[in-house]
């Protein structure tokens, strides 16, 4: 073997030597640093197994809410009733007792009923009110002198389902009942005298004017003497 000719070779052509091991040492150096395959792919099913476990987690999350809220509707639909039954009385065309749907008005209850009559006082009655079941409603006569919160009488308020409250115009100390002044809740306090008898005392005040005397309340249809004399003493004019 000529060394010297390898020699003189190397010399002239020894910037391609250089060139070539900087190159190999590169390459050398990339292939150190190069991930190991089985590593990457541990790490990638690693990670698309927790992926998959969050998203059934998280699905299993949202139905347990749904079926929560489906749970807690379904209580509250069967809580709330279907329909409200009312009482309604006074000056209407058909007085009794009927059963309209959840959330039906009090003009809608006096459309059951006939509609108003013509002689109806309507000033503190609240047309509009939302009925609740077992709701008392009571139209008023012109004359009769009843505040709005008389027209309704409700189980579920405070409310009391006796009598209400009469004012000092129409009952005094000794609760006797002014007849010229009273509604028909208030007549109905007397002895003997029920719904009935007290429309027909404030249809006759109507017609013939007030009472003269407590002794006039005999010109009423349906009350005679026996029936004056048991509540002769409850009576004022």
């Amino acid at each position: 073997m000529n060394w010297e000719k390898i020699k003189a070779f190397i010399e002239e052509h020894k910037q391609y030597f250089f060139i070539g091991i900087v190159l190999l040492g590169i390459v050398l150096v990339v292939w150190s640093q190069r991930p190991n395959s089985n590593d990457t792919f541990d790490e990638l099913d690693y990670k698309n197994e927790n992926t998959v476990q969050n998203k059934n987690q998280s699905g299993s999350d949202a139905s347990k809410q749904l079926s929560n809220t489906e749970s807690v509707t379904k209580k509250v639909a069967a809580t709330k009733p279907k329909d409200v039954t009312c009482d309604i009385s006074g000056a209407i065309n058909h007085q009794g007792v009927y059963t309209l749907k959840s959330g039906a008005r009090l003009n809608d209850l006096i459309a059951a009923a006939g509609g108003i009559k013509n002689n109806a006082q309507l000033k503190n009655v609240n047309r509009a009110l939302i009925l609740k079941d077992q709701d008392k409603i009571h139209i008023p006569y012109k004359g009769e002198k009843i505040k709005a919160e008389q027209v309704v009488e409700s189980v579920s308020s405070n409310v009391s389902n006796s009598a209400p409250e009469t004012t000092s115009d129409q009952t005094n100390a000794d609760n006797k009942v002014n007849i010229n002044t009273a509604n028909v809740s208030q007549l109905q306090q007397l002895n003997g005298i029920g719904e009935k008898k007290a429309q027909q005392i404030i249809a006759y005040r109507q017609k013939s004017g007030e009472f003269k005397s407590v002794e006039d309340l005999m010109q009423v249809s349906g009350i005679g003497e026996k029936t004056f004399a048991a509540l002769k003493d409850q009576l004022e004019i």
